[in-house]
């Protein structure tokens, strides 16, 4: 009599457990994914040529010479002005997306699609490149499309999801942005009034049209 009450609140607790285990385990299955995504794409955002997983640039092959300027952001952020890609302060994509898809899409896309095609096909989420003056980013939101009705019932969700992001180290970057911070802060020292504002402004869209040329 006390087994036959016993035991089936003992079996719904291990079920229970086993459950809440295997959403725990999942969950840092999300969360090493899309850590590892984070990272790479931080290790080559300087070189797309770079291989995804050892990292080693292959000899000869770089990006355009002022991608940098144009389409890494630097003009936006550093000046605000606004170019082609948008001046919206970042890129985001679909996590799933091949790395040929938008071929034809800024530099930023193609480098965030080259990590995001290498990604499981269980998970779903973004990767997004945010740029500013003094930091970028590269984060990525992970989830996995699993259906747990007792979780859902507990928790509101039982889809494992995380999120990681990782800094974009790159000195040389830093070194000419300082540069050109310095240059122009020399030069326009008494203040920028319209015309010579207009005039930066066509010095830094001549540099961006020589990148995309």
């Amino acid at each position: 009599m006390e087994a036959s009450m016993v035991f089936p609140v003992l079996f719904i607790a291990l079920l229970a457990l086993l459950m809440l285990s295997l959403y725990s385990y999942q969950t840092v299955v999300v969360y090493h994914s899309a850590s590892e995504t984070a990272e790479r794409a931080a290790f080559r955002w300087d070189n797309s040529a770079r291989d995804p997983v050892s990292g080693i640039g292959p000899i000869g092959r770089y990006d355009g010479l002022y991608w940098r300027m144009a389409d890494n952001g630097a003009l936006q952020s550093l000046f605000g002005f606004v170019s082609d890609n948008g001046g919206d302060g970042g890129t985001e994509i679909a996590v799933g997306e091949s790395a040929d898809e938008g071929s034809g899409s800024s530099l930023p896309e193609r480098k965030l699609r080259a990590e995001a095609s290498r990604v499981g096909n269980p998970f779903q989420g973004t990767m997004r490149y945010d740029y500013g003056a003094l930091e970028k980013r590269v984060q990525v939101k992970l989830r996995q499309p699993i259906a747990i009705p007792p979780l859902e019932t507990f928790l509101g969700h039982s889809e494992p999801a995380s999120a990681s992001s990782a800094s974009i180290v790159d000195p040389v970057e830093l070194i000419r942005n300082v540069d050109l911070i310095r240059y122009y802060a020399g030069k326009f020292k008494g203040g920028m009034d319209g015309d010579k504002r207009k005039q930066a402004q066509a010095i830094l869209g001549e540099r961006q049209a020589m990148n995309h040329g």
